[in-house]
């Protein structure tokens, strides 16, 4: 199944929001990995590869290291299921988000998020990625949206301080900087340890 392919089943049901999605994840098997996007849930590629991973730890590293560095209550964190309040059909799973300690009251996913990334995969389309990136900045609290290729190195950076529009680095040597995290890393460093370094 493609990443954006709907269930056959689905296809005249009304959009589903959290509660009926997560009735729906526990009639899966726990191999699969989910997201609902728009009220579809959206089947993500598993395991994801090693260079995806790599990419991610990276960033969620670095982050880390940033906040940790201002004593931030703030924390990186890989894989984690978000809402945004007042939209139950969007319960995505991101790559890397910033969030606090102060993440809400669902077991499932956080509601507060400062910070959310993507990698960019083979199951994933233009399409997909956009669709989350514009609902990451719905997000009253999110300041800044990632978007990571592992074909390439090249880094997308939306900011809510830039009006939500994007900046591209491609150079080995760009620095990337988040002044409210703290952070600011060249590109090189986002992939280390793949064959793009």
């Amino acid at each position: 199944m493609s990443a954006i392919e709907r269930l056959p089943s689905l296809r005249d049901e009304p959009p589903m929001d959290e509660a009926r999605f997560l009735a729906f994840l526990h009639a899966r098997s726990e191999d699969e990995r989910w997201e609902l996007i728009d009220g579809e849930p959206v089947m993500m590629m598993h395991p994801p590869s090693l260079k995806h991973q790599i990419i991610g730890q990276n960033l969620e590293r670095l982050l880390n290291d940033a906040l940790e560095a201002q004593t931030s209550k703030l924390f990186a964190i890989r894989e984690i299921g978000l809402a945004l309040e007042g939209n139950p059909t969007f319960r995505p799973q991101a790559d890397v988000a910033v969030i606090d300690n102060d993440h809400g009251e669902n077991p499932y996913f956080a509601e507060r998020f400062y910070f959310a990334a993507e990698v960019l995969s083979e199951s994933n389309t233009r399409e997909y990625i956009s669709a989350k990136r514009l609902r990451y900045a719905e997000h009253p609290l999110c300041l800044y949206v990632l978007i990571l290729s592992q074909t390439d190195k090249a880094v997308e950076v939306w900011s809510r301080s830039n009006e939500w529009k994007g900046l591209v680095y491609r150079s080995p040597d760009d620095r990337i900087d988040l002044p409210e995290f703290g952070f600011s890393c060249f590109l090189r460093e986002l992939y280390a340890r793949t064959d793009l370094a």
